[in-house]
């Protein structure tokens, strides 16, 4: 089964008034705008901060259609999966506020992407939804953010000169992380 392409949005920023949602927001209107090529939503569970976020965004953002969505609440995900192919979230921490999210995304058939970087979570979600994400036609793709940049990109490139000086990628990459820059979100270290 594959999601209908007769939904109303191509995709929907969900906690959009977080500090990722902002900048994510704010990115998708300076590059696509509303209504061109890309039909996309704000989601979030406050009226009155979706619609701030709305109003710092200036007039452009003033037809920026908004989805009132909480995570815990089943049937406003489900409602919002429905609307939508893509789901973008922001609103963490996932091991807190991201399963039923991802379930509802799964039995809808809409794909899913986040940028967590808690991996026992993400095994979780692997082990409980990947047989009925597969079956539903629903694509769930977690880390999709900084936590791993610096190892794709790192991997992708050392791949290419593997392949370059010795004709074939390495077969075993670890990594391992000297200094850090910067500060985790509040989402992120909240128990």
């Amino acid at each position: 089964m594959t999601k209908s392409a007769e939904t109303t949005y191509d995709l929907v920023v969900f906690g959009a008034t977080s500090f990722v949602g902002q900048i994510l927001t704010r990115y998708l209107l300076e590059t696509y705008g509303l209504g061109k090529t890309v039909n996309w939503a704000i989601a979030g569970r406050s009226e009155a901060k979706l619609n701030t976020l709305k109003s710092d965004l200036g007039s452009k953002a003033k037809n920026l259609p908004v989805i009132l969505a909480d995570a815990a609440d089943e049937q406003a995900l489900q409602a919002m999966c429905a609307q939508t192919r893509v789901i973008i979230s922001t609103v963490g921490p996932y091991a807190l506020y991201g399963e039923p999210l991802v379930q509802a995304c799964v039995r809808a058939g809409t794909d899913y992407c986040d940028l967590t970087g808690e991996v026992q979570w993400i095994r979780k979600m692997v082990d409980r939804y990947e047989d009925e994400a597969k079956a539903s036609g629903a694509r769930i793709v977690h880390c999709c953010g900084f936590d791993s940049i610096p190892s794709d990109m790192g991997v992708w490139f050392l791949q290419q000169q593997a392949e370059q000086t010795f004709g074939e990628p390495c077969q075993d990459v670890r990594m391992r992380v000297k200094a850090l820059k910067g500060e985790f979100s509040g989402g992120t270290v909240a128990p």
